[in-house]
């Protein structure tokens, strides 16, 4: 399933549930911040997550291959640097990311909130979590530019032929995604 299908299939769960909650008959006082933030940690543990740690697992797995690939100190330096400047920009754009979602989900189960809001709310969603992604991909384009192309080359074969070796990632097996399952993400980070 990708992506969008995935944040589809979320949405319109969602708004399911927002419109079971909003009927007269199960009407009830709205989630309580508390219920909205366990809500947004369950959503955050969805099997897309290992496309946010593409970028610094790729990134890291380049760092611990230097000596490998052959890369001077001033690439490895480069390369550490773009690291540490991805690193603070990914908490930035999870943060924001995070934010417009617990935005999107009040709106959902707020009765009043218009649909018009609620659409607006989940757009902005989206372009928070294109910007994550983007951020991610930028970074492994600035770490690619330090490389020489036979450096590339040799990473990058590497770098494929040990998530290959690693199977079929869980998440697409059905398994919940965790942590220590990370570096059998995909290969591609989108």
């Amino acid at each position: 399933m990708s992506h969008d299908q995935s944040w589809m299939m979320t949405l319109l769960s969602l708004l399911a549930i927002a419109g079971i909650a909003g009927s007269p008959a199960l009407s009830a006082e709205l989630p309580s911040e508390t219920q909205l933030e366990r809500l947004m940690e369950t959503a955050s543990q969805t099997p897309d997550r290992p496309d946010h740690d593409y970028a610094t697992n790729s990134l890291q797995a380049l760092l611990r291959q230097s000596q490998e690939l052959k890369l001077s100190k001033e690439q490895t330096d480069k390369i550490k640097t773009i690291t540490e400047q991805y690193e603070r920009t990914r908490r930035d754009r999870e943060m924001a990311y995070k934010r417009s979602e617990m935005d999107a989900l009040k709106l959902i189960h707020d009765n009043r909130s218009s649909l018009f809001a609620i659409e607006n709310a989940v757009q902005k969603a989206d372009q928070e979590h294109s910007r994550l992604r983007m951020a991610g991909i930028k970074a492994l384009r600035e770490a690619r530019d330090v490389l020489r192309p036979e450096q590339f080359s040799q990473w990058r074969q590497g770098h494929a032929a040990q998530q290959m070796a690693q199977g079929v990632p869980r998440q697409e097996r059905g398994e919940q995604y965790d942590r220590e399952s990370a570096d059998a993400g995909r290969i591609a980070p989108h």
